[in-house]
């Protein structure tokens, strides 16, 4: 009874003294050379230097937009343009490439950017920076975070939960009964037969990722150059938090470690005032507008759907239609309802009054910020984790998803007549919003997110909240050293069983001898 008493009261104290305002730390930010992925981060570091941090983001040259937002920049010169990942996903996209395999060459080639730019190691070695906050799909913020010795790293996942990629380096539960691995298109309520497959795969994606698809990052890493025992990999991460961006309103429940924070989507947030002439645009049909985007693939998608299947059925809408398309579009295709931007203010445009739907590529910010507004989405998911997320808008009701590469004039027409008129749909979206705006706490996500930053600096990462699971072999993990010596007491069993048979058996045996010789 004491023991509990002891280590109770030691928990108890280690709360208290990590939810005490930290003083101001020095921390790193990495992102990686994606846009998206950059957002998430570059806002988390907006919201720490708010609080008094020194923050510094590291990122690609291909990021200028994290400059002047008051924090320090480090920029390292990537040779992959944004106009690559889309010529490479284009190429995954006509070969059925769902890992997106294609696009490693350019992964490599930004990799060796950042790891072999002897100055900026020498920078972030030279800042001897408290923490590190890694976007979990960066690999080089990994590798430098070691090799720089910085003694606490977080990791932030801008992919929500992509199992196993995220669940198995974080020893996060992920029931195959109900949480489908990377690459099975299916919801939360899995079939016989996607339970299967579930359960064939889910060995074999993160031994294949780390392996085949990994090995060749980790060969960028130069060991005795950088300082390093050992090469690290994603499935041994040292980083002993977790922030993931996702909301379980709009994700699927599951459980979590204490090393794990869901704390909601960091992008959205109430809206702005439009520029005038996207104002007059969305307001000059009563009917509403629907906004059209699909990320930064948008270069790909004419390799995989003909364009003018797309301007056919949006013509054919009774809505007026905003469209983020960057490439070149004839003439002929436009019609009065349909306006093209190189760039839109997506964010602002889903909160607007007048906006009835959302046509979307997937991609983890955007379904975010449509649910977050309480928007009905179709979704056409292009590659990658996009598929997984899209089954999402599915298993919500918060909308409808089509095969991008098989879509007719007729099927995009007629769902998003069905996602702005279906009552279902649209209560659902609405509810959906209700919930991702509820805050019991009455911090927004990027507070959240900030709030455990600090918390892990001030108990040393939060290690003691770790559970035993990491300092578990895989044989004792699965309890397979407990199952071995059950059989070997059951086989003990057996055979004691057998000898007492044939001792019976022997006795009568006799005995019956005995009676027949009397």
């Amino acid at each position: 009874m004491k023991t509990i008493m002891v280590v109770g009261l030691w928990l108890v104290m280690n709360a208290i003294a990590c939810v005490q305002l930290s003083s101001a730390a020095k921390i790193a930010i990495g992102a990686s050379f994606y846009h998206s992925h950059t957002q998430v981060l570059a806002a988390i570091g907006e919201e720490l230097h708010k609080r008094g941090h020194s923050v510094t983001v590291i990122t690609s040259t291909t990021n200028h937009f994290v400059a002047g937002r008051g924090y320090n920049v480090l920029f390292y010169e990537t040779p992959v343009t944004q106009h690559d990942i889309g010529s490479c996903t284009a190429v995954a996209l006509k070969k059925n490439d769902v890992f997106i395999t294609t696009c490693m060459k350019h992964l490599i080639d930004d990799n060796k950017a950042y790891l072999n730019d002897d100055s900026l190691l020498q920078q972030i070695r030279a800042e001897k920076f408290d923490a590190i906050v890694c976007d979990i799909a960066c690999y080089p913020c990994h590798v430098v975070s070691e090799a720089a010795e910085i003694p606490i790293e977080i990791d932030v996942s801008t992919l929500g939960f992509v199992d196993p990629f995220v669940s198995i380096p974080f020893h996060i539960p992920a029931p195959l009964a109900y949480l489908p691995r990377m690459g099975l298109v299916a919801t939360n309520k899995m079939n016989l037969y996607q339970r299967t497959i579930n359960v064939v795969i889910s060995p074999l994606i993160m031994t294949f990722l780390d392996n085949f698809i990994f090995d060749s990052l980790y060969k960028v890493v130069n060991k005795s150059k950088l300082g390093l025992q050992a090469v690290p990999k994603f499935i041994d991460t040292r980083a002993t938090f977790l922030i993931v961006n996702g909301d379980f309103a709009i994700d699927y429940p599951r459980p979590l470690t204490p090393t794990s924070k869901m704390v909601g989507p960091v992008l959205p947030k109430p809206p702005k005032s439009l520029p005038p002439h996207l104002e007059e645009f969305i307001t000059s049909n009563p009917n509403g507008t629907i906004v059209v985007s699909f990320g930064t693939v948008v270069t790909a998608v004419k390799y995989v759907i003909d364009i003018q299947v797309l301007f056919m059925a949006f013509s054919l809408l009774p809505y007026n239609v905003i469209w983020k398309y960057t490439e070149e579009v004839p003439k002929q295709l436009l019609t009065s309802n349909i306006k093209i931007v190189k760039w839109l203010p997506q964010n602002d445009l889903l909160g607007h009054a007048n906006v009835k739907a959302f046509v979307t590529h997937c991609g983890l910010n955007s379904i975010l910020e449509g649910a977050y507004h309480g928007k009905p989405m179709l979704g056409m998911p292009v590659v990658g984790d996009q598929i997984a997320h899209a089954q999402k808008i599915i298993a919500k009701g918060v909308g409808v998803v089509l095969d991008i590469k098989s879509a007719t004039v007729k099927e995009i027409h007629n769902s998003i007549v069905k996602i702005t008129t279906d009552e279902q749909i649209l209560d659902n979206a609405a509810q959906v919003s209700k919930l991702i705006k509820n805050r019991p706490n009455g911090r927004t996500p990027v507070e959240e997110a900030g709030d455990w930053v600090e918390f892990a600096l001030n108990c040393d990462g939060g290690n003691y909240l770790r559970t035993e699971e990491y300092n578990l072999s895989w044989y004792q993990l699965y309890l397979l050293d407990v199952y071995a010596v059950i059989a070997i007491m059951l086989f003990i069993f057996v055979k004691l069983l057998n000898l007492v048979w044939m001792g019976f058996a022997w006795l009568c045996c006799r005995k019956g001898n005995k009676l027949k010789e009397s």
